[in-house]
């Protein structure tokens, strides 16, 4: 009967967490947008470091969301403003802003499709591919000449 008693609590306790948990914030869909690089990764935080969840390629698209806290304050961007929350599937996660787009882009793998698909890519490839296009720094240097 004491076990039972316990046991009955730890759940009623997971239960209560878990519902003040889900009311911190609430998500809401901002729009659709497209991925526009060859290929790339959904990470779990706003860090190109951070642990990747999925790989996806040019063109992918991705539900952009907003997320709403108790106090009325939309969040869009994270990270310094570089990040997108989003969902790709069954994840949850973020994409850098620079590498989404509003509408399809001209992909090099869909122009050369044939070319593309004699590499032969494994999942493991596309993986590595997508982990060096997060090492890439876009951008214009500051430095002068």
């Amino acid at each position: 009967m004491n076990k039972f008693f316990v046991s009955m609590m730890l759940m009623l306790s997971f239960n209560l967490q878990a519902q003040t948990d889900s009311g911190a914030m609430t998500k809401s869909l901002v729009g659709i947008k497209y991925f526009n690089q060859m290929m790339g990764n959904v990470h779990q935080n706003a860090s190109r470091f951070s642990q990747v969840l999925t790989t996806i390629s040019c063109n992918h698209p991705v539900k952009v969301m907003k997320q709403t806290s108790k106090d009325g304050k939309d969040f869009v961007m994270f990270g310094d403003n570089d990040w997108y929350l989003v969902t790709v599937g069954p994840y949850d996660g973020y994409i850098m802003a620079d590498y989404l787009s509003d509408k399809k882009s001209v992909c090099f793998e869909e122009e050369y499709a044939k070319f593309f698909d004699g590499l032969e890519l494994d999942i493991n490839d596309l993986y590595y591919w997508a982990r060096l296009y997060d090492q890439y720094v876009q951008g214009k240097s500051k430095v002068r000449q």
